[in-house]
């Protein structure tokens, strides 16, 4: 049960923050976007040019290696080790899976957009061959790559509860 409770709260919180990027988030190609260096910087303009380095490093990465595509989250993690299936755990709490299905798409151009029970999400991202960082106005998301099993792992850095996502064919 308390394995349960962990594994709702990292699904909450994933929620959370859904709903937190949107509310953050804007259409309008501002580049405020595009503001993705690891330290805030107080200064517009250096963030403007981190963010056109960040889009060239995006594309001058490994060329063997890429997120582009449709990734979906398919496990959850509790911080002892204890992985579960989106399915599993939708039925465990008595709820429909599809309400709990959470997906990404990255596009060539450094953007992403995701959904999860309907609430869209949209911002830029970098990848380095082994980390990405999703970035919705001025909030960003660290997920590191495993290459052998071609998934995306972000760990919740208050919780040190995690969510897999894998690629979708």
């Amino acid at each position: 049960m308390k394995k349960i409770k962990k594994l709702a709260l990292l699904l909450a919180i994933c929620m959370v923050g859904t709903v937190g990027l949107v509310g953050c988030g804007n259409d309008s190609g501002s580049s405020s976007k595009n503001e993705s260096s690891a330290s805030q910087t107080a200064d517009d303009n250096s963030a403007e040019d981190s963010a056109s380095d960040s889009s060239a490093d995006s594309d001058n990465s490994d060329s063997s290696v890429s997120v582009v595509g449709t990734w979906t989250v398919t496990a959850l993690e509790g911080t002892d080790g204890t992985a579960v299936s989106i399915d599993d755990y939708a039925t465990a709490n008595g709820v429909e899976p599809e309400t709990l299905k959470c997906t990404y798409t990255f596009a060539e151009d450094g953007t992403f957009s995701g959904e999860m029970s309907g609430v869209t999400v949209s911002g830029n991202y970098t990848f380095d061959g082994a980390n990405l960082v999703m970035t919705v106005g001025e909030q960003e998301f660290n997920y590191t790559y495993d290459a052998d099993n071609d998934m995306l792992k972000y760990t919740d850095p208050n919780t040190g509860l995690s969510s897999y996502c894998e690629r979708q064919q």
